[in-house]
């Protein structure tokens, strides 16, 4: 293994000047913040150079924007709510966070991963730490994100101001309705955004319909800010994001209902000493939901050597509710010691359940069989962070940050001890753990526009509660139904990671590099002595601990400007896996690459775009995997500003996949073509 490493390490160096990485430490010493990418689909923002690139149109969701951030993959299971994964890292190996807030999908299939409950119109950025360095807002192994929420723009020129923008995809015939409007005067500040998508089942490159892609959903956000004076303020933010008839055609169950709301309160006090402490609580309610779908199987019966037909409908409804705290403390030692301390407490309560009625053709209805597939349960962390950062000299910056985490898990359902007796587990109604995270980077300037950071670190965290409690919980991608087991050990990871960074006025290059070796890996393995719940499943697969997994990524970036008006701008990323330094980590992206030309001057902007991928031949086909191929999209926009008396009209058009290329990644379940030539056209009105 090591052999792929120094391979990959050689060839990274030698196309640097095709692609460029961000990192996480890459604003040392650059007042370009590439990992920190600021995205408005609203107001634009001061320093926002690279967003345009991040950002494929102005009604982007969320999920195009991630796609484009270093090191973030995305695993397609439809069109909509896109789960983020990070160097290989997904679901309960990631912090997803919304301003420091922890929040928890409450489905069992991931339909809902926390990001798509965010849109870029109250988005203000995203941070992403990569590995165990991840760990201020928890104790993990593959990284974190945080995206924090947009406040009030105090940069108007006028107390109130407003704006509307209206978008339309060809390719799903999609409406997206954007608007904002805030108020700001002296100690008040106010604001609101809000968006409204609908698309319809979308066309691929052959002009194919692909069912069930369709979707509906409505997102709204408003934040009060009171200032009593310069250095204080109190913040409140509401946040209320609802989709219906949200189709998945990769899986054999839709989402009827997809629905949170969050309630933060704040208070900040700046100068030297810095305090940050918020309150929130948010709650989510997720109904799946087969109704639209064939649910007629053919079963062999062995008596009569000929096929049983039999009608099943599931009900499918979870639940998740999260109240949480944390107060965080930033102190200057001195001129060269700056303290970070963060405390923080959450409480999670998360139920999904299950109902199969069943019928026999000829025969009357059977009675319902209930289930929970998430046996209710309360979760409950607290957590200490503490982070020191030291200028050693105008050359070396040294940061040293440790975590610990106390865990307690409470059992809440009778069910769960039920179910899970017959396979001989007698479960504690209570379970308490202590995980940890400790990391050591150094930033060293090599010369005036180089510098070179490193980082190692360890870090363990908890199984999420599918691992420890999930009751036959169908995977669609390998066709096998998993079970959790309840005292399956916590996943550690021991990370490192290497970056460069160049930094002169026409051009900037971030290479990095990073190394996770995981001891207890998790993963489903196979258990032919229990029989699959579901007709359609292959076997049944129990989350186990493999002894040791590793991963490997590579990220490499440059942006260039020969001239004032036009920009280059190319991204490549590359990760791969092994389990037990042998078979291959399925769900692994192979090496993509974004390359951005755009021309800006005045108030007009054309950006053309090529997207490709090369194959995936490195898989696991005992977890369904298949070979991909390699792809290529070409994509262009344009947009133009005018100025309307004291208004601003905004005028974009686009056109994606512009040779209808028929395509799909590696990480889309069931190798469903991704949409195929779209022309897209954007307004927006601000006053």
């Amino acid at each position: 293994m090591p052999k792929y490493f120094l391979l990959l390490w050689f060839s990274g160096l030698s196309s640097i000047a095709l692609s460029q990485v961000s990192d996480s430490t890459g604003t040392l010493f650059d007042t370009i913040i590439l990992n920190e990418v600021k995205v408005s689909a609203v107001f634009p923002l001061n320093n926002n150079d690279v967003v345009d690139f991040y950002r494929p149109d102005y009604f982007s969701t969320l999920d195009k924007v991630n796609a484009r951030l270093d090191g973030m993959s995305l695993i397609k299971r439809g069109a909509y709510a896109l789960e983020p994964q990070l160097n290989g890292f997904s679901a309960g190996q990631l912090n997803v966070t919304i301003d420091g807030m922890k929040m928890f999908g409450a489905c069992t299939d991931k339909m809902d991963p926390v990001t798509s409950y965010i849109e870029p119109t109250n988005l203000k950025n995203i941070t992403i730490n990569t590995g165990t360095n991840g760990s201020q807002n928890g104790c993990n192994i593959g990284g974190s994100m945080d995206m924090s929420l947009q406040e009030p723009n105090s940069d108007s020129p006028r107390p109130f101001y407003s704006s509307l923008g209206y978008g339309y995809e060809s390719v799903s015939r999609g409406s997206n309705i954007l608007f904002t409007a805030g108020y700001t005067k002296r100690k008040l500040a106010w604001g609101i955004d809000g968006v409204y998508r609908k698309n319809h089942n979308y066309m691929d490159g052959t002009h194919s319909t692909i069912p069930f892609s369709q979707f509906e959903k409505t997102n709204i956000h408003s934040v009060f800010i009171y200032s009593p004076n310069t250095i204080s303020r109190l913040k409140a933010d509401i946040l209320f994001d609802g989709a219906n008839n949200v189709g998945y055609p990769a899986l054999p169950m839709d989402v009827a209902i997809a629905r949170a709301t969050l309630f933060a309160l704040e208070y900040r006090r700046t100068g030297r000493t810095q305090l940050i402490s918020k309150m929130y609580f948010n709650t989510i309610h997720h109904v799946m939901d087969d109704s639209k779908r064939d649910s007629l199987y053919f079963l062999e019966n062995e008596t009569e050597i000929k096929n049983d037909s039999v009608y099943m409908r599931m009900d499918m409804p979870g639940k998740s509710s999260t109240l949480g705290a944390y107060m965080q403390l930033i102190v200057p030692w001195n001129d060269h010691n700056k303290l970070t301390i963060k405390a923080d407490n959450y409480t999670n309560n998360s139920v999904a359940e299950m109902t199969m009625h069943m019928r026999y053709a000829g025969f009357s209805p059977e009675p319902p069989m209930y289930m929970q597939t998430w046996p209710e349960m309360l979760r409950n962390v607290s957590g200490l962070f503490v982070q020191n950062t030291t200028s050693i000299s105008k050359k070396l910056k040294l940061t040293v940050n440790g975590r610990i985490d106390y865990n307690i898990d409470i059992l809440q359902s009778e069910y769960g001890q039920l179910q899970f007796s017959v396979f001989n587990y007698t479960l504690e109604k209570k379970q308490s753990r202590v995980v940890k995270s400790m990391n050591m980077s150094a930033q060293y300037r090599i010369n005036h526009s180089l510098s070179l950071t490193t980082t190692a670190g360890y870090s363990d965290r908890m199984p999420a509660i599918g691992e420890r409690l999930g009751f036959y919980l169908y995977n669609a991608y390998d066709g096998y139904d998993y079970i959790g087991n309840p005292y399956i050990k916590t996943e550690k990871s021991n990370f490192f990671s290497i970056g460069f960074m160049l930094s002169k006025p026409k051009i900037k290059i971030n290479l990095s590099q990073s190394f996770s070796y995981i001891r207890d890996y998790i993963m489903g393995i196979s258990d032919t002595l229990i029989p699959a719940m579901n007709f359609y499943a292959r076997g049944t697969r129990v989350y186990t601990n493999v002894p040791a997994a590793g991963t490997y990524s590579a990220d490499l970036q440059l942006l260039y400007n020969p001239l004032k008006s036009i920009s280059l701008f190319l991204l490549s990323k590359f990760t791969m896996g092994r389990i037990n330094g042998g078979n291959n980590m399925p769900l692994i992206p192979p090496l993509k690459n974004i390359a951005v030309v755009q021309y800006k001057k005045d108030r007009f902007s054309f950006q053309a775009e090529n997207e490709s991928s090369l194959a995936q031949n490195f898989i696991n086909p005992d977890y369904g995997e298949h070979k991909t191929p390699a792809y290529t999209v070409f994509n262009i926009k344009s947009a133009y500003s005018f100025s309307v008396s004291r208004s601003i009209l905004d005028i974009s058009f686009g056109i994606t996949n512009i040779f209808n290329g028929a395509y799909y990644e590696h990480l889309d379940w069931g190798r469903i073509n991704r949409p195929g030539r779209s022309f897209e056209m954007f307004v927006k009105y601000s006053y």
